[in-house]
């Protein structure tokens, strides 16, 4: 498995034991759950979910298509880029339920992050897939 995949994988597993971790605190406090639900849900949908599937996929498709991808340091940068923005966003929410006034600028920051990956991630992988045949 290569770097980027694993690098990928690691973020997202991260994200899975941080969004559960958080999921499980309110039980025990539910006031947590009104301020931090955001968070709990950035971690477990960008973080875990998205990250998960963006590495996967850069390990899987070139195999099962027979091709490399075109750029790999394009993919490498997509990769940092997905969790660079699911970190902002997380430090954006927390900072919201902390009333601070730079949260909405790492929010609106991390969002852009997180689009700009998803954009790469589908010209990478459209790339990739088009002009591709199947295997018999």
């Amino acid at each position: 498995m290569s770097r980027l995949s694993v690098c990928c994988l690691k973020a997202a597993f991260v994200s899975l034991a941080l969004g559960i971790s958080l999921g499980v605190s309110f039980a025990f406090d539910r006031a947590l759950g009104g301020m931090l639900r955001p968070l709990h849900a950035e971690l477990n949908v960008w973080g875990w979910v998205t990250l998960l599937i963006y590495g996967m996929a850069y390990h899987m498709l070139p195999h099962f298509t027979g091709r490399a991808l075109r750029s790999a340091r394009l993919a490498t940068a997509q990769s940092w880029i997905a969790i660079g923005g699911v970190a902002l966003i997380g430090l954006g929410w927390i900072g919201a339920g902390s009333h601070l006034p730079y949260a909405r600028v790492l929010l609106v920051s991390g969002g852009v992050l997180q689009l700009a990956a998803a954009v790469l991630f589908a010209l990478l992988i459209g790339d990739l897939l088009r002009g591709s045949e199947p295997r018999r």
